[in-house]
């Protein structure tokens, strides 16, 4: 399938806004073929500029958050694994989480070779399939404008439940408050609204992005202004002061 085909479906799969939270049913949609699938969370279709991109951004990510040889590191939304062929080589582990498992399917098929990642599909909004203090690293990027608020506010939660104390989080958007992120906002609105699709692109204030983290309980809520026009909000979960006895108390979630 071309990229103009491909764009074409893309651009041809509307549905009713109120159907924007059925994401897995959205998203296995968008993932009927790999060209598809790959222009729905990368806008991109050749390996040369996703691999490009995920250069990118594994450096914003170690700008902001950091990134270990020892980290165990989750990628909510993974897509097509577009992040992971670079991340993983830095890393001990690579999980990737995805609601769709037809974009895990693609993933697969990209990352059969890398001996150190893990592709899991996601039941619903959320990390119920991860156990609670077991990761060093969430992220989560360029899917917060394919959510609604309350879910966005979900999985900041769900990532600090996850990440061990001391762990770190980064979660991006497009901002309102900047010429582009107005552009996205104006773009989007032009839609008639029977004719939105469901998995339209939607934008992010700074105080909203501070917000879900500092709710969530994350220290150090930061927002930062990225190269590629986005905002990324981090966060570091708090290690448990030291008990009486010496022993560390348990994190309150």
């Amino acid at each position: 399938m071309s990229s103009a085909d491909a764009h074409a479906r893309w651009e041809g799969s509307t549905s009713k806004l109120g159907e924007r939270s059925e994401y897995k049913r959205i998203w296995n949609r968008q993932a009927q073929d790999y060209d598809t699938a790959a222009l729905a969370v990368a806008g991109h279709t050749d390996e040369a500029t996703l691999d490009l991109t995920a250069r990118g951004t594994v450096d914003m990510l170690r700008a902001t958050v950091g990134i270990e040889p020892t980290d165990l590191i989750l990628e909510i939304g993974c897509g097509i694994g577009r992040v992971a062929g670079r991340l993983s080589q830095e890393c001990l582990h690579w999980f990737g989480a995805d609601i769709s498992g037809a974009m895990l399917g693609h993933a697969a098929g990209r990352l059969k070779a890398r001996p150190n990642i893990t592709l899991v599909e996601l039941s619903t909004v959320g990390l119920g399939e991860f156990p609670d203090d077991s990761l060093d690293l969430v992220y989560c990027t360029v899917v917060f404008m394919h959510l609604l608020e309350w879910d966005r506010y979900r999985y900041v939660q769900e990532a600090y439940r996850v990440l061990r104390p001391g762990g770190r989080a980064y979660f991006d958007n497009v901002p309102l408050d900047t010429e582009h992120g107005w552009s996205v906002f104006t773009a989007s609105a032009r839609y008639p609204f029977a004719r939105r699709p469901a998995h339209i692109s939607m934008t992010s204030t700074r105080e909203e992005l501070r917000t879900y983290l500092a709710k969530a309980g994350f220290d150090a809520a930061r927002i930062h202004d990225l190269a590629n026009g986005f905002i990324a909000a981090t966060g570091t979960k708090p290690v448990a002061p030291a008990g009486p006895d010496g022993s560390s108390a348990e994190p309150a979630v």
